[in-house]
């Protein structure tokens, strides 16, 4: 009998273990005149944000503590870094910027 309440507990809890394991999404966003790429850097990995709209955006699942950067590159003038500040594992958050006269700005909009 004993058995049975132990088992039915387990076949209950493994799957809201399971969903507490997984990533949020969180999305990045740079607008940039001109500019001809966005890659963003967490934690040690690069991914390069896609180029929609005449800005540059992304949805990444945050796996690890820390923080990074978007590095926007230019086709005439040295690249910019906007700095992501702390992330961490399972809050979903929204990083806006806009770049504008070789300065990245967390952008409001």
């Amino acid at each position: 009998m004993r058995y049975r309440f132990v088992m039915r507990a387990i076949l209950l809890l493994v799957p809201m273990l399971a969903a507490g394991c997984d990533r949020a999404a969180n999305t990045f966003e740079v607008r940039a005149v001109g500019a001809t790429s966005a890659d963003l850097t967490l934690c040690g990995q690069s991914t390069r944000l896609k180029r929609m709209d005449g800005k540059f955006t992304g949805t990444l699942p945050i796996r690890c503590e820390g923080d990074g950067a978007i590095k926007v590159g230019f086709p005439d003038r040295p690249p910019v870094s906007c700095p992501i500040g702390y992330v961490t594992p399972g809050a979903v958050q929204s990083f806006k910027f806009e770049v504008d006269s070789g300065r990245c700005d967390a952008s409001r909009a």
